[in-house]
């Protein structure tokens, strides 16, 4: 994660933060991590081990358990935490929860923004959880998988299918060292041949839109032939009701339910599709939707900030900086007319996995792809520190879309907790902007074209 990822600079009192630094890495100072159990789950053996285990993953960690997540508020205000793992049964993981659990990191210091970076460790069962909470090697996501067009350009290699009934021969390709090749030959199901590529154990990471369900996901859009359907932890491919192959897989990978309705929403353990993918699917983290997506914001403002920010964030941070954008949105009104859909869309996902786990897109492709890149440098002003924001755009980018549900307002975890910020002067170029206690996110005016050059300059107090 690169909030804490810096080097010293050789001109005196400057320190120039980079972005960003792995989770687990050398590199970086140590960060608060918090493990939140109920007090009825730490109850249960198989379960409380795995709140011991990531509290003996990460130096410093502390568990904190409650009766109601209420009482979380002042303990975590305390500890000021870089990220939450809500330790949770799947039966507790609701979608009540998720709602709850968001409103609570608005509660803590960054109010009425979040704090920490947070996530749902669970599983079909303890072991998965156990499993998930152990893996301290995430791989970086080599060889994508799309359900959908799009994304491999950040990535070394991969293939992406179309889900669109009328565009199905469609799909992209992209190997080692080469760009992406579109491709207009796709077999006449493409359902089988995702099934036999993740259960060769070559997928790292996997993105899907189109119709989905609690239990189920199905493969072209509007309607098709095939289903993804999960029962009892197991995910089966049927294709004209026809079973045609079962997804066993045990590398370790991601899923993305970007565009897809309540696959993260568990309703029921043994018909659930985010726990059948933890469970024999390899996923260690899966991001999706508890609600009905028809707005979708979060989805793809969160698949933006993990594929094209340069390899700066793993997954949870990726919705974390999602939901913060959506919340300046919200509150600065940068697109008056949609703030009840932003509304809607601000609990509306959820990452199931260790928060700090750091499975991201290799830095040397996702650099290539990146729309841009960020400098953040520390000097002193007097008493005062200053902070110099300064974004270098690679690909044309709009501060004032159309639709709300486009803005991409810059984000950058700071390398440590400011006291006091505020902007140093009338800041300039730009619409809206936050500095909270851990990070600066910026909505520039206007288009900025490719090559172009924005900054943003705050202080803060020693």
């Amino acid at each position: 994660m690169d909030r804490c990822s810096f080097m010293v600079a050789a001109s005196v009192g400057l320190l120039c933060c980079l972005l960003p630094g792995p989770a687990l890495g050398t590199t970086r100072p140590s960060f608060h991590y918090a493990v939140a159990i109920s007090q009825q789950t730490a109850g249960d053996p198989r379960w409380n081990e795995v709140a011991n285990v990531l509290v003996k993953k990460y130096p410093g960690a502390r568990v904190f358990t409650y009766g109601d997540l209420g009482e979380l508020v002042a303990p975590l205000k305390a500890f000021s935490p870089d990220y939450i793992a809500f330790v949770c049964r799947p039966e507790e993981a609701s979608a009540d929860f998720v709602e709850r659990a968001g409103g609570l990191n608005r509660r803590l210091e960054n109010a009425p923004y979040g704090t920490a970076v947070w996530a749902i460790v669970t599983g079909y069962g303890p072991e998965d959880a156990l499993r998930i909470a152990r893996n301290g090697s995430p791989p970086r996501i080599e060889f994508g998988l799309g359900g959908m067009l799009g994304f491999i350009d950040a990535l070394p290699a991969g293939v992406a299918y179309s889900e669109f009934t009328d565009a199905k021969q469609d799909w992209q390709e992209k190997k080692a060292g080469q760009g992406v090749k579109d491709r207009h030959d796709a077999p006449g199901d493409h359902l089988v041949p995702m099934i036999e590529l993740v259960n060769g154990n070559k997928v790292d990471g996997i993105w899907t839109s189109g119709h989905a369900g609690t239990d189920m996901w199905s493969v072209y859009y509007p309607d098709g032939p095939s289903v993804l359907v999960a029962e009892k932890g197991r995910l089966t491919g049927f294709v004209d009701g026809e079973a045609r192959g079962s997804i066993r897989s045990t590398n370790p990978k991601i899923y993305l339910g970007i565009g897809n309705c309540l696959t993260a929403r568990i309703e029921d353990r043994d018909a659930s599709y985010a726990l059948a993918w933890i469970h024999s699917g390899g996923v260690n983290q899966y991001f999706g939707f508890v609600v009905e997506t028809y707005y979708g914001l979060m989805g793809w403002s969160m698949a933006d900030n993990f594929f094209h920010r340069g390899a700066r964030f793993n997954v949870a941070e990726a919705a974390f900086v999602a939901n913060q954008s959506l919340l300046l949105a919200i509150e600065k009104r940068l697109a008056p007319d949609e703030v009840s859909d932003m509304e809607y869309d601000r609990d509306a996902t959820v990452v199931y996995g260790d928060p700090a786990w750091m499975a991201t897109v290799p830095e040397a492709t996702a650099r290539t792809a990146e729309h841009w890149s960020t400098r953040l440098d520390r000097s002193m002003a007097g008493k005062r520190i200053r902070w110099e924001l300064t974004v270098t755009f690679k690909k044309d980018s709009q501060f004032s879309p159309d639709s709300g549900k486009d803005l991409r307002p810059v984000f950058a975890f700071l390398p440590e907790r400011v006291k006091r910020p505020r902007p140093a002067g009338k800041p300039a170029g730009v619409s809206a902007f936050h500095v909270a206690g851990n990070f600066v996110v910026v909505n520039f005016e206007g288009a900025v074209a490719a090559g172009e050059t924005r900054k943003f300059v705050f202080e803060s107090e020693p």
